[in-house]
């Protein structure tokens, strides 16, 4: 499965044994300069959380979220498509 997410839009991930664990929520920050790009995790707990910026060459296949791995099929300025 791909996911196309936009900059500054969240992709929200189902997470946990049959999605019974709520979800996860990643965002596609856009490329800090021609050789980077940014994705960064929400991380919460009620109303307090976090979203550290995770910088990745543009050459990187593979991006790590929530012990996950996703393919990087595509990276423009714009968007970021993701394979599960």
């Amino acid at each position: 499965m791909q996911h196309k997410i936009y900059v500054g839009t969240f992709l929200k991930l189902k997470t946990g044994f049959m999605q019974m664990e709520g979800s996860s929520k990643i965002m596609y920050c856009g490329m800090s300069n021609e050789n980077t790009f940014v994705v960064t995790p929400l991380v919460h707990v009620g109303y307090q959380g976090f979203s550290p910026s995770i910088y990745y060459d543009i050459s990187s296949k593979i991006v790590h979220m929530y012990d996950r791995e996703f393919d990087v099929i595509e990276v423009t300025p714009m968007y970021i498509i993701l394979g599960d």
